[in-house]
């Protein structure tokens, strides 16, 4: 995760300043306030980038493995402890200000880290090093104690910001998910508006001619005529009932079948449209057992959409020397015949 972020330019700008920032300070620190018998400088680079480098350097999760936290605990703390032999016992701004700069950063970064405890737990184990350090009693430690109001403030704004940059995101991601949802709401609006004017084009081209053969034409009403109103009637009840199920070709096979005396019933239990797969695979079988049909009864049944079986045709000839045919086609388009 982090090294996502580290790939960023930003991010490696502000690291690399921060980092030159740490070094440049620390050689003017070591020039000019540190004592003759300090420690060699590269012993205390060395040890505060043992410190700082498992906390600063990228890895694929924020949070640092458990098992770290007591390595850098002593290794910061040692750091801590062998930077003040650098200095005085009569400690004051100018000589702490590397150190409280420096271990600050530690602090925070852990913070940041999601290791709350651990980067308290290292700050108040500096602040304690450097209390006991100080030995001039004419500066009080209570006194050197204010030099850490500003650490103590960047500790928690480290805490604070981050939960507020989270809070921030997740709003950001609610807002999102929510106008996905309602632009998703809204074309399926516009989808079933769409699907509603089909049908309404579709009633008016198998209805218009008969109606207006009724209203307008006052001769007695032909067997032909009847047998062609009773077709449209049942068609325009599978448009109805098989709404999400039927299309252009299998409407049509049913209406030649409905000619032949096949009495054809289509339900729809599932209410959404099919998965493509099933819907090719339903309308190839659909169609070829309304064209080998020349009577009897089919059955086109829809599932609900957590039902194993997506659409079963069921044939039943209406003849005790015929057994009934039963094609089950699953969620997946995979088709069974019994």
């Amino acid at each position: 995760m982090l090294a996502k972020y580290y790939r960023s330019r930003i991010l490696t700008l502000i690291l690399g300043t921060v980092t030159l920032l740490i070094l440049g300070s620390f050689f003017f620190w070591y020039d000019h306030y540190t004592v003759t018998r300090a420690p060699h400088w590269a012993i205390l680079l060395s040890l505060y980038a043992l410190a700082t480098l498992p906390v600063f350097l990228p890895t694929k999760r924020l949070a640092l493995p458990d098992v770290m936290m007591p390595i850098i605990m002593v290794l910061g703390l040692n750091s801590v402890d062998t930077t003040l032999s650098a200095i005085s016992h009569s400690i004051t701004f100018s000589n702490l200000s590397w150190p409280l700069m420096a271990y600050t950063l530690l602090a925070a970064g852990l913070v940041l880290r999601r290791h709350t405890f651990f980067g308290w737990l290292f700050f108040c184990g500096f602040v304690v090093l450097v209390l006991s350090w100080h030995t001039n009693y004419f500066d009080t430690r209570l006194t050197l104690s204010t030099e850490f109001a500003i650490p103590f403030l960047l500790m928690l704004l480290s805490m604070i910001v981050p939960q507020q940059i989270e809070q921030a995101v997740s709003k950001t991601r609610q807002a999102r998910s929510m106008r996905i949802t309602a632009d998703a709401g809204r074309a399926e609006e516009t989808d079933m508006g769409a699907i509603a004017t089909q049908r309404v084009q579709e009633v008016r081209a198998l209805t218009e001619d008969m109606l207006h053969r009724i209203a307008y034409n006052e001769s007695p009403v032909t067997r032909t005529e009847m047998d062609e109103f009773r077709f449209t009637e049942a068609q325009l009840r599978d448009t109805i009932r098989g709404r999400y199920i039927v299309n252009k070709e299998i409407l049509d096979a049913a209406w030649l079948a409905r000619q032949r005396g096949v009495k054809v019933d289509i339900l729809d239990e599932r209410g959404s449209a099919l998965p493509s797969r099933v819907s090719l695979a339903l309308t190839q079988c659909a169609v070829d057992l309304f064209d080998n049909a020349s009577g009897g009864t089919i059955t086109v049944r829809a599932f609900p959409a957590d039902d194993q079986t997506a659409v079963m045709l069921v044939h039943d000839g209406n003849s005790e020397d015929e057994e009934p045919s039963a094609i089950e086609i699953s969620q997946t388009g995979v088709v069974e015949r019994f």
